[in-house]
């Protein structure tokens, strides 16, 4: 039985873990001022996912998409959005009200330029995180929990310690009522039959060997050589030297229960349970795609190493290898290299990756957290004209 958490209940009924203040660039031209106001304000958080200006259809609807799902993220509290101009600023500022939260847009033409709307926007969110502060948490159920699920820098260790350990506690917070979130559809390429095999109906195992199929078939309209990509060079130096082999590690991060939905990029699952989202690969765009689906913290499993985490959901570096963990103690949250050489078993490695967890939903930072170590980036379908 997992411990109680608690939680910061928001208008539209969700639970949050954090109370920031997320300060959204809608166009990268806004990025410096955004990045400014959070320099002046503590609480604050910058979403800066690039792009934006002069982007259309499918680009336009993922990046706004992108934007305002995170502004609504449960664990954010208020909101500040900036753009170069008003009718952007108006328009999604428009949309995220919609979610009941406090929030403010600011146009950079229309508003006195740069060093004003930063001075304006801080004079906001202080005003913001004030009110804030007047919230008391809750008891959260685990039932409104959503874990996200992520492995980057895989070795060899990965598919045999920090993925199993990272999918016993996806099952875990399954059990409890919870949702878990696994995405970066390339790494699954090979294991779809396994996924298959799981999904609650044969339209859920259609989906999710639909979303790998189109990746192949883009690459193949595009003449894009997989192997070139993926695994990559890290992944090849740690032992994976096909994307089949990789797959079959990275898929053990999810665990063992049923599959009961598949998500586009960046939507909200609407089951509970395991689910599977089409988003890509590389790590700062995944967690740009699945915090965007309401990943309250994610267990980020790595082989040789990796730093980065996002703004608005804590990410959790946990690593099987002891070399890793050695050479990168600055940036490993939760070591589980004992099952390679302590005897430690997986499931007591999985007690404490749990405790981890609960201590950050508890109000600990991660490493990311700490050294502010924290990025976004929407994906790009198109050329922007």
């Amino acid at each position: 039985m997992l411990p109680e958490i608690m939680g910061y209940r928001r208008p539209d009924g969700r639970f949050g873990i954090r109370n920031h203040i997320a300060v959204i660039a809608t166009m990268d031209n806004a990025n410096p001022t955004v990045r400014r106001i959070c320099s002046l304000v503590k609480g604050c958080v910058p979403f800066c996912p690039g792009f934006g200006r002069g982007e259309m259809n499918e680009d336009l609807a993922l990046h706004n998409l992108l934007s305002i799902n995170t502004a609504l993220h449960p664990n954010v509290y208020g909101v500040i959005v900036v753009a170069l101009e008003d009718q952007t600023a108006e328009y999604i500022s428009g949309e995220i009200a919609k979610g009941g939260k406090p929030v403010v847009g600011f146009s950079i033409e229309d508003q006195g330029g740069t060093v004003e709307v930063a001075y304006r926007a801080a004079q906001a969110a202080i005003q913001m995180l004030h009110d804030a502060g007047r919230l008391r948490p809750e008891p959260m159920p685990w039932s409104e929990f959503v874990l996200g699920v992520e492995c980057g820098g895989s070795d060899g260790s990965s598919g045999i310690v920090s993925n199993p350990v990272t999918g016993r506690l996806a099952d875990r917070v399954i059990d409890a009522g919870g949702t878990v979130i696994m995405s970066e559809t390339l790494e699954l390429l090979g294991g779809e039959e396994m996924l298959g095999r799981r999904a609650v109906t044969p339209e859920v195992a259609a989906k999710v060997k639909g979303i790998i199929q189109r990746t192949l078939d883009y690459a193949a309209e595009h003449n894009l050589d997989i192997m070139g990509a993926n695994p990559a060079p890290d992944n090849i130096a740690g032992g994976l030297t096909t994307i089949e082999e990789k797959a079959l590690g990275a898929i053990k991060k999810g665990g063992t229960r049923p599959l009961v939905e598949v998500l586009e990029e960046g939507e909200r699952p609407t089951k509970k349970g395991f689910v599977i989202m089409d988003a890509p690969a590389p790590g700062v765009e995944n967690l740009t795609a699945i915090v965007s689906g309401g990943c309250h913290a994610v267990i980020f499993s790595t082989g040789k190493g990796n730093c980065i985490g996002h703004p608005v959901a804590p990410v959790i570096k946990i690593s099987g290898n002891p070399m890793t963990v050695k050479a990168m103690r600055d940036n490993i949250d939760v070591d589980v290299s004992g099952v390679i050489n302590q005897g430690l078993t997986l499931d007591q490695a999985t007690d404490i990756v749990q405790d981890k967890l609960v201590d950050v939903c508890w109000g600990a930072m991660t490493s990311s957290d700490m050294l502010g170590e924290i990025e976004t980036a929407a994906s790009r379908l198109l050329r922007t004209l």
